[in-house]
């Protein structure tokens, strides 16, 4: 095992890493989102962001590893912040720097590694966007383009943490803090009760529609739709932007009125693929203040059964067939708005009658478990082999995690004919 180098900037760089306040700081859903959709994007069971402090390295966010810090000499981290691209290392055991590294040879028994530097205040790299396998593999071209996407978000909330902090001390003056806690919770109030406004109502006979939208106690992004396009094709569309507050809802809404007025120019809006790539076209993350936002977008092909969906970095959608025979719906993408040029692909699925479509959130699986873990898409899906109703189903996720708030937006719709 090779330990890293020292970088000739090391003193500039601490100081850039140590400015942003996340070092030994809680969990925070928006890097957490990061890393939970690095592993979905790139099939694998292992994502972080890690801080390279002067001795050790600090996870700031992880998928599928116990551990929050290890020490900088035995990080791959410490490699990967000497570069200015990917450090990508396709077999860890033909690499004589890794070969014999205790994350080699120990759990997690890693054989790939990817780390992309993040940049800090004065352009330093502070730390990585890493991803991990049990297994060598290689990145195309495409991958590494996608993970660099994730690597510009990534950097962009790194440095919001000196924004927030700026506010943080603006509002510390008591009666200031008073007047615009009264006047964004009116704010709050008028944006949620719009949004509310805007969910669908039963459209016909001939499908048979139900839905929960639940709000989390600070207005999120979520928002959802179903509406006919013609007499036998029925659109079914959730969205979720990434982030919380009015501007969240803003964009939330903006994007629901696209889809609900069929409003890009050019698209056939019975091409799931058509729809995704015209939203990501309209709504760029650089001109909606950094924010994106995943979709799931599918048409119900009612006189065929047949059911065409695509998906933008969100959870699968899912069919239960009257069997109990779970059907998952969904295609590994970035969000909408992260990247210009990403391509989106429709699938096809058979939609028998007496079957339920399930489009949901993950706000409505992300729950704490009774043993402090966090719930899981896997283990939610398993639930709905059998519901009654959309209504049971979120009774059932409330007892399970034994309270009646939810920490993030929760929006659910089931659909059958």
């Amino acid at each position: 095992m090779i330990a890293p180098a020292i970088p000739n900037d090391e003193a500039d760089r601490l100081e850039s890493l140590r400015s942003l306040g996340l070092l030994d700081t809680d969990p925070e859903e928006r890097f957490d989102a990061i890393t939970r959709l690095a592993t979905m994007i790139f099939d694998l069971p292992i994502a972080y962001i890690s801080l390279v402090d002067e001795t050790r390295q600090y996870l700031k966010s992880r998928v599928g590893l116990g551990f929050c810090e290890s020490s900088r000499e035995t990080s791959f981290c410490g490699h990967a912040i000497l570069e200015q691209q990917a450090l990508v290392i396709p077999d860890t055991l033909e690499d004589e720097r890794f070969a014999d590294n205790p994350m080699v040879t120990g759990e997690p028994f890693a054989r790939f590694y990817c780390g992309l530097p993040l940049r800090g205040p004065g352009g330093f790299n502070v730390g990585t966007l890493c991803l991990m396998d049990s297994k060598p593999r290689e990145l195309s071209d495409h991958e590494l383009e996608m993970l660099k996407q994730l690597g510009i978000i990534a950097e962009r909330e790194l440095q919001l943490g000196n924004i927030i902090r700026m506010q943080d001390d603006l509002l510390k003056t008591k009666n200031a803090l008073l007047e615009s806690q009264r006047i964004v919770t009116e704010q709050m109030d008028e944006a949620l009760a719009y949004v509310i406004s805007l969910l669908p109502v039963d459209v016909s006979e001939k499908v048979r529609t139900s839905y929960q939208f639940i709000p989390s106690n600070t207005l999120g992004g979520d928002s959802f739709g179903f509406h006919w396009i013609d007499n036998d094709h029925f659109a079914i569309y959730l969205l979720d932007v990434c982030g919380h507050g009015v501007g969240a809802a803003l964009l939330s809404v903006s994007a629901m009125n696209v889809l609900k007025g069929e409003a890009l120019p050019g698209v056939d809006f019975l091409d799931p693929s058509q729809v995704l790539q015209g939203m990501n076209r309209t709504f760029p993350m650089d001109v909606h203040n950094g924010l994106y936002f995943t979709m799931w977008y599918g048409v119900l092909e009612v006189s065929s059964g047949s059911l065409r969906f695509s998906g933008a970095g969100h959870p699968p959608a899912v069919i239960i067939k009257p069997d109990g025979t779970i059907h998952q719906l969904g295609s590994p993408s970035l969000p909408v708005g992260c990247f210009e040029e990403t391509a989106y692909v429709s699938d096809e699925a058979n939609f028998p009658r007496d079957s339920y479509l399930y489009v949901f959130s993950d706000g409505i699986y992300e729950v704490k478990n009774p043993n402090d873990s966090m719930g899981t898409y896997l283990q939610f899906i398993e639930t709905l082999a059998g519901a009654p109703s959309a209504e049971a189903i979120i009774a059932q996720v409330r007892a399970h995690q034994q309270a009646e708030a939810f920490d993030d937006d929760v929006s659910l719709i089931r659909i059958g004919y």
